[in-house]
């Protein structure tokens, strides 16, 4: 039998929490490990393990992006499932911008709603065809400015990382010289690949180069 996936649920609404947590703890494969008014307070008591947050975006408004980043930098194993996303394309993208793994809009059901955390469980952002849309769309505009997201600043941690993986060491290499767990060296690089907007480690290497030239 399948293990069961961690949940936290993380909303400034304590009804919408309490309902959240009885509905999902109804459904097979799900297990609610915790509940949270803010990203604050999960950074108080974080949740040990690979888990999904299912995370409200008003209250991730409400927590600000220096808030929403320290949650990436000190639980990095949390992976961010938005929910309660009004079907609207600001809000989607913003939904990228606090590094979500996927989102999931109002009208969604259920059973989006569970297909999408146990997608996001198993390492594989979710996005429902109008997400994509938005997304695509939102890209397409940049290139036609020739402009690209603006990156996110590295903390000392990332940017020792990022030397590290730039220098073309493997994360077991990364995790061996820090005293991390692979796994949380993975989550590293994935967010830094995400904050500096590179696809792949190659493109990390090609961009400290280019630094090392400036």
């Amino acid at each position: 039998m399948a293990e069961a996936t961690p949940v936290g649920i993380v909303h400034a609404s304590r009804l919408i929490r309490e309902e959240t947590r009885d509905l999902l703890t109804r459904q097979p494969g799900i297990r609610v490990v915790g509940t949270f008014r803010s990203a604050r307070d999960v950074l108080q008591q974080p949740l040990a393990g690979v888990h999904v947050l299912l995370f409200d975006l008003s209250t991730a408004r409400q927590d600000g992006p220096a808030v929403m980043m320290e949650l990436h930098q000190r639980v990095p194993h949390a992976r961010i499932l938005m929910f309660n996303v009004v079907d609207d394309d600001q809000a989607i993208i913003e939904c990228v911008h606090v590094g979500a793994s996927g989102c999931i809009l109002q009208d969604a059901s259920l059973e989006d709603l569970l297909a999408a955390i146990r997608s996001v469980a198993q390492g594989t952002p979710y996005s429902s065809a109008r997400v994509i849309t938005s997304l695509f769309a939102y890209v397409a505009s940049l290139q036609a400015r020739g402009d690209r997201p603006r990156p996110f600043p590295l903390t000392k941690r990332e940017e020792r990382i990022f030397q590290m993986l730039a220098e073309g060491l493997s994360n077991k290499e990364i995790a061996q010289q820090l005293s991390l767990r692979p796994q949380t060296v993975k989550n590293y690089v994935h967010l830094i690949l995400q904050k500096l907007d590179l696809r792949s480690r190659l493109e990390a290497i090609k961009l400290l180069r280019s630094r090392k030239r400036q």
